[in-house]
């Protein structure tokens, strides 16, 4: 079981770096005057997407949101794996409670709703499609699916563990 659970963490932390690097490129568009090479029709426009006033929640973009948010899942997934360094921090019950799996489910769910919304405004106000947005949006999903099984299977395991 612990396995399983490792290979799950290890593919969130791999998104999560995904997730950094699309979010990255993304804060740099929307601070940037020149066009995103991903424009390439009316429909299938980054700029435009990335640029709207639903790309910017209290002037802050989104995609800088989304920076910081997979640093956070990233930070998570890691510091749930074991023979990791960041395991001797978790040693503090505080920290236990905020770095656990399901605070990393809670935390992609959130951001799965808020991509979610996203998605719907691009599609239906905006009515242009960001690319990279999109293959964040699929990068979030793949991480609250695996954070899900993830906190699943410790279930799974504490209810072993009980009996």
């Amino acid at each position: 079981m612990r396995q399983k659970q490792q290979k799950l963490l290890n593919f969130i932390f791999f998104l999560s770096i995904l997730g950094i690097i699309l979010s990255s490129y993304l804060t740099y568009i929307h601070y940037s005057t020149l066009n995103s090479p991903c424009d390439f029709s009316e429909t299938f426009q980054c700029s435009l997407v990335n640029r709207s006033k639903y790309a910017e929640i209290f002037s802050v973009p989104v995609a800088l949101l989304g920076l910081i948010g997979y640093s956070f899942l990233g930070f998570i997934s890691l510091s749930l794996s074991k023979d990791n360094f960041l395991n001797k921090i978790r040693e503090k019950k505080i920290i236990n409670k905020v770095i656990s799996t399901k605070t990393l489910f809670i935390f992609s769910l959130i951001a799965l709703a808020t991509s979610l919304y996203l998605t719907y405004a691009e599609f239906f106000i905006i009515k242009a499609v960001c690319i990279l947005c999109v293959f964040s949006q699929i990068t979030i999903l793949g991480i609250t699916f695996s954070s899900y099984k993830n906190l699943k299977l410790e279930k799974s395991i504490r209810g072993d563990l009980e009996l």
